[in-house]
């Protein structure tokens, strides 16, 4: 996937199924836990806005992107150091979105709970810290990784 189709997408210049089919096979599974996302990195910033999010809320909802699309825009967009963003709840739902498998599962429930974030009418729930007695039996339940191209 690249950045700058990402840009685009954002900026209006892109639909989103062009979106969709950039983002088509930049996952690699490397077996059960681990897979590598191929993204090419963009040269310039770009200032991500709720209502750009919220653009991929309606579009998971309208059923143009799929869990996977969606998860692989929120890992890209936290491992970019090109999209910049200094709001809360914007991480919390790019945060969700990379790790469902931690957070929440990404369907239309979700989807609708993490819109109603971004547009004001709820707020994110607190999370509890983990602390350090909990990671002591933790295991490993996925590892994604940036690979540019």
């Amino acid at each position: 996937m690249r950045e700058e189709e990402l840009r685009r997408y954002f900026m209006g210049e892109a639909s989103v199924s062009q979106l969709a089919e950039d983002i088509s096979g930049s996952v690699v599974k490397i077996d059960d836990l681990q897979s590598e996302i191929l993204i090419a990195d963009m040269q310039s910033s770009f200032s991500l806005q709720r209502d750009h999010v919220i653009r991929l809320c309606e579009a998971f909802l309208d059923r143009v992107l799929t869990p996977e699309a969606l998860n692989t825009i929120g890992f890209a967009l936290q491992a970019s150091d090109a999209f910049e963003w200094e709001d809360e709840v914007i991480s919390e739902v790019l945060s969700d979105w990379s790790a469902p498998e931690v957070n929440f599962e990404l369907n239309a429930e979700t989807l609708n709970m993490h819109r109603n974030w971004l547009l004001g009418h709820s707020e994110p729930p607190v999370r509890e810290p983990i602390d350090s007695l909990h990671r002591i039996n933790a295991r490993l339940i996925s590892r994604r990784t940036k690979t540019t191209y």
